[in-house]
């Protein structure tokens, strides 16, 4: 199955009236990420920004609950399909959260002024741990460089079409090189 399959097929089993469009699956090497775009409740627009936010929020959790099992049995449908585990998340407005995503160990080498700097934002209470103070530090850069970060995805992207219409085909010795002209 590809991705829009995927995602139509995510989207017949949900809830009527719950989505207000199509699934957003991101495929990774170890995880499949579905985004779930929920329709914001009416009373949610005419908010203030911050009321808005904090209503968005309380609206995830309460449709997190509500959905939990039917994600629970979708996701183990879709992990024997495409054989990585699925995580979930939905999106109200400009609010956003993930849940069940996995979480990977990254190793790294920091030297000690970048260490001083996870130390530092432990410190102060920022985050708990070295870890948490760099997945921080990583998502306070994507939200600087948002606009940078889609920009290289794009390119990146790009590159991979081109590789994809690369036709290689195994050989029989080497290439054959035309003559150079002395």
């Amino acid at each position: 199955m590809n991705t829009s399959e995927i995602a139509k097929w995510i989207q017949d089993r949900m809830p009527a009236g719950l989505l207000s469009g199509p699934p957003e699956l991101a495929m990774y090497d170890d995880e499949a990420v579905v985004l779930l775009p929920v329709a914001p409740e009416p009373h949610i627009a005419e908010a203030d920004p911050e009321s808005r936010r904090a209503a968005e929020l309380r609206q995830i959790a309460a449709h997190r609950e509500e959905t939990r099992v039917l994600r629970m049995r979708l996701a183990r449908d879709l992990q024997k399909q495409l054989g990585v585990p699925v995580a979930w998340g939905m999106r109200i407005g400009a609010s956003q959260a993930l849940f069940t995503t996995r979480s990977a160990p990254v190793m790294t080498r920091l030297g000690r002024a970048e260490r001083d700097v996870l130390d530092t934002l432990v410190a102060a209470g920022v985050a708990d741990t070295r870890s948490s103070a760099l997945a921080y530090a990583v998502r306070a850069f994507a939200a600087e460089h948002a606009d940078w970060l889609a920009e290289v995805r794009a390119a990146i992207a790009q590159v991979d079409q081109v590789r994809a219409r690369l036709k290689l085909s195994r050989r029989a010795g080497a290439p054959s090189v035309p003559d150079a002209e002395e």
